[in-house]
């Protein structure tokens, strides 16, 4: 994604367009690693930790990014949601996987038959652990 289309993302949400906020929505589109604020915060030194944390929350209420609670390790993590997808969370190693292997279109329309809502968004999160982990 190129700066000036994130320069609009962040116009578009309302929000004013800093070098700070720049660089924190590039390292969430451009990482795929579902960070923490301190992860964050390791990766990109200049930047303070309060802002960073001022910065997501900014973000999350934004609608631009989600926030990810593992169970596991109770930390919240962090991702850029550009592209519909759910996450699956092993709750043995904290790993937070992307999937798109499934259409959520009849899962909306479920939603939306049962409220009688418009619906806006979607966040699901799976659990599981490894076969070998399961016995």
């Amino acid at each position: 994604m190129t700066p000036q289309a994130q320069r609009d993302i962040l116009k578009k949400h309302g929000l004013k367009v800093t070098a700070q906020r720049l660089a924190i929505l590039d390292y969430l589109i451009t990482h795929e690693t579902h960070p923490t604020a301190e992860m964050i915060h390791q990766d990109l030194p200049m930047i303070s930790l309060a802002t960073i944390y001022n910065t997501l929350e900014r973000l999350v209420a934004a609608d631009i990014i989600i926030v990810i609670d593992s169970l596991s390790d109770g930390k919240r993590h962090f991702d850029y949601y550009g592209q519909p997808h759910y996450h699956i969370v092993n709750t043995q190693t904290n790993a937070i996987i992307d999937a798109e292997n499934f259409d959520v279109a009849p899962l909306l329309a479920a939603a939306r038959q049962a409220s009688g809502l418009n619906i806006t968004g979607f966040h699901i999160e799976v659990y599981g652990v490894s076969p070998e982990d399961a016995r």
